[in-house]
């Protein structure tokens, strides 16, 4: 309780000196949900500070984000969380960026004084099926992915009503950086006797929903994979972990006699990204990293499409995330999951095929690749130049 009370008064400091920062030294400001939204941040505040000379401000509700004790003389940090919706209220500076939707739906609203509010996807797929019905209409500027974000929120403006957003044709930083660290990575294989490395990466399902290809197969899916003699590893969504624990525990624990059964929770590791030969995956935005940054194939578990804007079909938009899994691995059906070592085999055995379609589909739907944050970052330096006096 005292920890607590001690907490909230560092925040309230906080708050203060925010606003009593130099206004000139706080037009930008980057807000981070958890310590997670710097990697998306990353690239644009390193080209801001260091090719641009620029200052800017940091604000994250994460109390562990390493950012708060960073050394940049460019970059002031600050630790808001229980204040955050008077702190966005009141904000004066030029501009907001954040990954997070729903602004002015709930307690987060927008600011009073004419700050440009800018949304960075965290996703390189389709949005409007899997956030929230006017989780972005109340943002200034959307960075986006692709051409398909583009389609999507123009089309929401027209059917909606809604004023027109600036929309910046940017790309996806982690793209950027998973392909240029997977160039630089060496791979020598661990187990010799296996036929190939197999990374299983589901998305975030719902037990009592069973939207989730661990939920729905996940055991007969490891145990058919293991007998194929493929090396396995199993790279839960961290939701799993702390929502289910018990039933990640027990799926380890039934397979804990395989010498190449390995698991791994630690996301921020890339070693089994880069050494893989296949992902195997359902709707989990991770595949697009994945494809596009290794170009390696994905193969699809047909799991039901999850659905959080129930007016998602008004659009008359047929989601990228469908349009892309044939083109960048393959569809398989749940019902065929003892023959799902054929399917890999296939990949495998086309990986050269697959490598050209999905290096086509990547130029095709991610913008700047390779070099969004100075897309990004030339986009708020102008921004600020331009409004100079505001």
């Amino acid at each position: 309780m005292q920890d607590g009370k001690a907490t909230f008064f560092k925040e309230i400091g906080e708050f203060y000196r925010f606003f009593k920062t130099n206004k000139s030294e706080r037009d930008i400001v980057f807000y981070a949900e958890t310590a997670g939204d710097y990697s998306f941040f990353e690239g644009i505040i390193t080209d801001l500070v260091k090719k641009y000379g620029m200052k800017i401000c940091y604000v994250t509700s994460d109390r562990n984000d390493p950012m708060l004790s960073g050394s940049n003389p460019k970059i002031k940090t600050f630790y808001i969380n229980h204040m955050l919706g008077f702190f966005t209220l009141l904000l004066d500076s030029k501009m907001l960026i954040m990954t997070m939707p729903d602004l002015n739906l709930f307690h987060i609203k927008r600011s009073v004084r004419g700050t440009n509010h800018v949304y960075l996807f965290h996703n390189i797929g389709s949005s409007f099926h899997v956030i929230r019905y006017g989780a972005l209409f109340h943002y200034d500027t959307i960075f986006c992915v692709g051409p398909h974000h583009i389609e999507e929120i123009r089309k929401q403006e027209e059917l909606y009503k809604l004023p027109k957003k600036e929309l910046v044709k940017f790309g996806y930083y982690r793209l950027d950086k998973v392909h240029l660290q997977y160039r630089a990575h060496k791979h020598e294989k661990e187990y010799e006797k296996c036929k190939a490395k197999i990374l299983i990466a589901p998305g975030w399902g719902k037990w009592e929903k069973r939207d989730s290809l661990l939920d729905v197969c996940g055991s007969r899916l490891i145990r058919n994979l293991l007998e194929a003699n493929y090396e396995v590893v199993l790279r839960p969504h961290p939701m799993t972990r702390k929502k289910y624990p018990e039933f990640l525990d027990s799926l380890y624990n039934e397979f804990k006699s395989y010498e190449n059964f390995k698991h791994e929770e630690n996301i921020a590791s890339m070693e089994t990204f880069f050494s893989s030969d296949v992902m195997i995956s359902d709707w989990s935005g991770v595949v697009y990293e994945y494809a596009f940054g290794t170009e390696k194939p994905v193969l699809f578990i047909d799991v039901p499409i999850k659905i959080n804007n129930q007016n998602y079909k008004d659009l008359g938009i047929e989601p990228v995330d469908i349009k892309l899994r044939g083109r960048i691995g393959m569809v398989f059906d749940l019902q065929n999951i003892g023959n799902v070592d054929s399917a890999v085999d296939e990949l495998i055995k086309n990986r050269d095929k697959h490598k050209d379609e999905i290096i086509k589909a990547r130029s095709e739907f991610v913008y700047n690749f390779g070099n969004s944050s100075e897309a990004g970052a030339k986009y708020i330096y102008n921004f600020c130049k331009d409004n100079k006096d505001a």
